[in-house]
């Protein structure tokens, strides 16, 4: 029962309740099916135009926790069906060669089932809005994907459409959905409640493709080159080899409830350890149009021009082991347009606690070229729309400028959406079509990484996007920390030793993931914690690669006075003093003030800034907030604290090195005072060229943000 634990505890209904209407609040009221006490087994099983899913999922095989799926959904929890009907059923069907439910193999029929329900979260039309994926994965592991749709009457028959123009001059048209690029959902029954969570009836069995994600890139004859190109460097191969880790054993290890500062959390040990890729691939016309790539010989000799390297006849069958090698130019470009974790579109970048008028949200990931880092950036912030081509507010891009240093770099556009005949997302990582071909050239590390680049640890760690460490469960409040149901709660996981591949915990300490939570004083709602039963903890971790130079490392963290006292290494090297992260007597020692606070003239303001800053620390960033009561200071808005204003969320030098790109750089953090539960919080990391932390007088300097 240690981590299959159902929950078959009373959980109070208005607690499910209020989830459901503060997903659905826009919804009329009329749309609503009336609360009747009915489960969603229930729901399913008394309607008859269900009957053929009924038999789906009674054919499913037994879930890992245990139990039939259908008798899963009848317990108390929180969970969303899309509900195909009897004639969606039929047409699939049909369209498979089966006469009937009886026809399919237990293993398929488990497939289907879990396709269509997502355990853990309630997802009303409302939290669709907007969309490309839902924030969750389905009982199946995968994301379903998410388009608006439009449906209209037309000859006694609805219509059901994603384009746009067809719709133009039809009357009383509905908003809706289509899943997966598969089917509808019915606008009229969408939004159908019960105790354990909703149901959206829909028009076709939703389906999920089993191939890799590279074996889907092979099929889309738009990106053939690109396709040829992972073939010829193995990177095809490797990718069609990763899936899933079958070595991790979760039964090892135990579920614990660890004490994390001011209350205590229920953290899970992972289930699965899934590998994961996302792949950022150049369409075939734009190769030719933009950088005259025809064939794989054009293709290695522009690879070639970025990065040096040998005159390859690729067509030589002598060199093909040659293109394989991680130095070649080719498997160098290639590599660094892909991902080493699975990340759908809207969860690249996170605007949780972002201030989204005022910065973009940015996010650093290591790429499959060794030793090298991409920069995706969201593009929200509306002054600096319109400076590129295709720039479309909301939409990722790569490699994109910094445009709040008057850097022009239009990046990389990065499209959400294929043709409808083809499908990205694999049972391993999903791909994108772009406009163009990223690379780590001469270029891109002058224009590019000449900023201060802040680095959440979630990213760093391929893992923990590829097994959906964040399920998109976000809210105001942290009191459901502790709950040991990870299908109500949102989740908080236990790192142990060898689940994550560029980490190493020593055998006493717990490394542990504390889930997104607005009310969170963490930069994007979630943090890395280390803790002991024995005071003592020690773990070190591969940082992000950065083109070779001077800088600043900094930490992001929140200070309490149940903190620790840690010492921090690079490279196994000693840096400074050991680290209070105690909040006692902090402002004083310091000089902090409120950033925004009108007490100060500007020199007076930037000569205490200064002060902070020779003293190794800075302001938290003045774009990031977090929902909570404390911490705030002149009249600021109760529910919402700015970092800057707040004294406890605050960013410390960790010291001030020259790193070498063509280095794996490390940091270690071991406790030097872990008395009791104290522990040590890790939010954030910030690598600072010195061409912004050393900027004076007339210089661009670095800004708050």
């Amino acid at each position: 029962m240690k981590r299959y634990l159902l929950s078959f505890a009373i959980v109070a209904s208005c607690m499910v309740g209020a989830c459901i209407t503060s997903c659905d609040d826009n919804i009329p009221a009329d749309k609503y099916y009336t609360f009747t006490g009915e489960m969603m087994s229930d729901y399913l099983q008394t309607r008859p135009q269900y009957s053929e899913f009924v038999k789906i999922i009674n054919r499913a095989q037994y879930s890992e926790r245990g139990v039939n799926l259908m008798d899963l959904i009848a317990t108390y929890g929180q969970y969303t069906c899309f509900a195909p009907d009897n004639d969606a059923v039929e047409a699939y069907l049909k369209d498979n060669g089966y006469s009937s439910v009886s026809d399919i193999p237990d293993n398929i029929c488990d497939t289907i089932a879990r396709t269509h329900l997502v355990a853990g979260r309630i997802f009303g039309t409302l939290e669709l809005q907007g969309s490309t994926s839902l924030s969750s994965v389905n009982m199946n592991e995968r994301y379903l994907q998410v388009q608006e749709a439009f449906a209209y009457e037309e000859n006694g028959d609805t219509i059901y459409t994603t384009d746009t123009l067809e719709i133009v001059g039809k009357d009383d048209v509905h908003t809706t959905y289509k899943l997966n690029r598969s089917g509808y959902m019915y606008f009229n029954l969408a939004n159908d409640s019960v105790e354990n969570g909703i149901v959206h009836p829909v028009n076709a069995v939703i389906e999920s493709s089993n191939q890799t994600v590279y074996d889907l890139i092979q099929e889309n004859e738009n990106i053939s080159l690109f396709a040829l190109a992972m073939e010829a460097t193995g990177i095809g191969k490797y990718i069609q080899e990763h899936v899933k880790d079958a070595s991790w054993d979760p039964d090892l290890y135990e579920d614990k409830s660890i004490y994390s500062g001011y209350q205590w959390d229920y953290c899970h040990v992972p289930e699965t350890k899934n590998y994961g890729f996302t792949v950022f691939a150049c369409p075939d016309d734009v190769l030719a149009e933009e950088y005259g790539i025809t064939d794989m010989q054009s293709f290695y000799d522009y690879a070639r021009g970025i990065y040096g390297g040998d005159e390859l006849d690729v067509t030589d069958p002598a060199n093909a082991e040659a293109l394989t090698d991680w130095r070649s130019p080719l498997r160098r470009l290639v590599g660094y347009n892909i991902l080493k974790q699975k990340g759908m579109y809207d969860d690249l970048t996170s605007i949780t606690t972002i201030m989204t008028d005022q910065i973009n949200p940015t996010e650093w990931y290591s790429t499959m070229d060794s030793l090298t880092t991409i920069k995706i950036e969201r593009l929200m912030v509306n002054r600096y729309v319109g400076y590129g081509k295709h720039d479309v507010r909301n939409r990722l891009y790569l490699n994109r400028g910094d445009m709040s240093r008057g850097c022009y770099t239009p990046g990389i556009h990065v499209d959400s959406e294929l043709e409808d005949i083809y499908v990205n997302e694999g049972l391993n990582g999903v791909y994108y079509l772009t406009d163009g071909l990223a690379d780590y050239g001469e270029i891109t590390k002058q224009d590019i990484f000449n900023t201060r680049m802040r680095m959440d640890l979630y990213y760093m760690f391929p893992e923990l996007m590829s097994n959906n460490f964040r399920d998109g469960r976000t809210d105001n409040s942290g009191s459901l920390s502790n709950n040991p149901d990870k299908n109500v709660t949102s989740p908080n996981y236990l790192l142990p030793n060898g689940y994550l591949d560029n980490v190493k915990v020593n055998d006493d300490g717990y490394f542990f993931f504390q889930s997104q939570h607005n009310a969170y004083a963490c930069y994007e709602g979630d943090e890395f914690d280390l803790a002991s039963d024995v005071n003592s903890y020690d773990v070190t971790f591969n940082i992000p690669s950065v083109p070779t130079g001077t800088y600043q490392i900094r930490i992001g963290f929140t200070a309490m006075d149940t903190r620790g006292i840690c010492q921090f290494y690079l490279d196994g090297e000693p840096q400074g003093l050991p680290f209070d992260m105690r909040g006692a007597g902090l402002v004083e020692r310091i000089g902090w003030f409120a950033l925004t606070s009108n007490t100060y003239t500007t020199d007076e303001m930037e000569t205490a800034k200064k002060n902070m800053h020779n003293m190794g620390w800075y302001h938290g960033p003045r774009g990031v907030y977090s929902y909570i009561d404390s911490g705030h200071q002149d009249g600021e808005n109760a529910a919402m604290s700015l970092f800057c204003n707040n004294a406890a969320t605050l960013r410390y030098v960790l010291c001030t090195a020259t790193l070498d790109e063509n280095v794996q750089h490390t940091v270690r953090i071991k406790s030097i005072w872990a008395i009791g539960t104290a522990l040590v919080m890790i939010d954030y990391l910030e690598l600072v060229p010195k061409s912004v932390y050393g900027v004076e007088g007339e210089g661009k300097s670095e800004d708050d943000y």
